[in-house]
């Protein structure tokens, strides 16, 4: 997935601030949720398996985070 479609899929969970969408990333060692809070106003990034959170305040932080995560799931399934 290109940063460009992070990006846009970022923009589209602004769009619905109001209501509660999560995206779940999958890989061999580890799963991801992602939403987003209006109430805090940020991202939020969890890791399934440990319970960590991160939070990012906007679009390019949190799209710089999930190209990392996303491009490390992409390496582990042609591996």
């Amino acid at each position: 997935m290109t940063i460009i479609k992070i990006k846009e899929m970022l923009e589209t969970l602004l769009q619905y601030e109001d209501s509660e969408i999560t995206h779940t990333i999958c890989s061999k060692n580890n799963t991801f949720s992602l939403s987003y809070s209006k109430e805090l106003k940020n991202f939020q990034v969890k890791n399934i398996e440990t319970g960590h959170i991160e939070y990012f305040p906007d679009v390019e932080a949190t799209s710089l985070a999930l190209y990392r995560i996303i491009s490390t799931v992409e390496k582990e399934i042609t591996e």
